[in-house]
């Protein structure tokens, strides 16, 4: 069963995972830097949070949701996990704007479901190749 909705899911939560990461750039792009760092340049830590948010929280997971859904699943698990990991480091006190942090926890949470969802249909392929092996 989890195979047949898969695709759906891939769809439709990696867009929401891609549209809340880019609005969470956006958001943090448009606030001023942070102040009150003594070791870290404000504005080097924000240009890095909105460079990987971009990459890893948008690019990477609308080019995983064009892909064939059941293809490479391990490989869907660590992009998406890795775009719930930049949402979760935007979350941080010295980052954080307002209304990001809304946009950020959606993205992370739609990702770690992607995450555990790809890896269930790894899981159901490997015991599926294992049972074709016995018998």
């Amino acid at each position: 069963m989890m195979t047949r909705i898969f695709p759906w899911a891939l769809r439709l939560l990696g867009c929401i995972v891609a549209v809340s990461s880019a609005i969470s750039a956006n958001l943090l792009w448009l606030a001023p830097p942070p102040e009150g760092l003594k070791v870290l340049d404000p504005q080097t830590l924000k240009t890095m949070a909105v460079v990987s948010l971009g990459t890893l929280g948008v690019l990477i997971p609308l080019a995983v949701v064009v892909t064939n859904a059941v293809r490479y699943p391990l490989l869907k698990a660590a992009i998406f996990a890795l775009a719930a990991f930049t949402n979760a480091m935007t979350l941080g006190p010295d980052i954080v704007v307002e209304f990001q942090d809304i946009s950020s926890t959606a993205a992370e949470v739609s990702a770690l479901l992607l995450t555990v969802a790809s890896l269930v249909i790894y899981m159901d392929r490997v015991q599926n190749q294992v049972a074709a092996r016995r018998g």
